[in-house]
């Protein structure tokens, strides 16, 4: 059992941990169904698909998964947002990096992620923290 604070709510590892399988399993899910759908259809429209399963996938979990929030159409609807301009973040992050002359895939892909998780991350945990003292029915109101 991972570790949870006294409200009941994982601890900040357990995120972590939790946050690493859920984007794990993502990754992999996503990269099957990609290889698989790209075999039967043109690859912009399998990775379409992909990527909005992989995001619904990854919506549904992270809320009560990795930081044991509700997911309420608010806080995933929010998290949705985050979620895309953290991937323009990475197409920049992508584009940077070409810039400065690199080109090695490996090196790319390490430093897109090294960008990217913890900024899904911490968008994540701040979309889904504790709002005992605000109700999420008062802040759609």
């Amino acid at each position: 059992m991972l570790a949870m604070t006294t409200d009941g709510r994982p601890s900040t590892l357990s995120s972590v941990l939790r946050f690493l399988a859920v984007g794990g399993s993502n990754t992999v899910i996503t990269l099957v169904l990609f290889a698989l759908l790209a075999r039967v259809m043109a690859p912009w429209l399998a990775y379409t698909l992909v990527f909005a399963l992989g995001l619904a996938y990854t919506t549904m979990l992270t809320g009560r998964f990795v930081f044991g929030a509700d997911n309420t159409r608010r806080r995933s609807g929010l998290f949705i947002g985050w979620y895309l301009t953290v991937f323009v973040i990475g197409l920049g992050v992508v584009q940077t990096v070409q810039a400065l002359g690199v080109d090695s895939p490996d090196i790319l892909a390490l430093m897109t992620v090294a960008v990217t998780a913890p900024l899904n991350f911490l968008g994540g945990r701040w979309i889904f923290r504790d709002r005992s003292s605000h109700s999420d029915k008062e802040l759609v109101s």
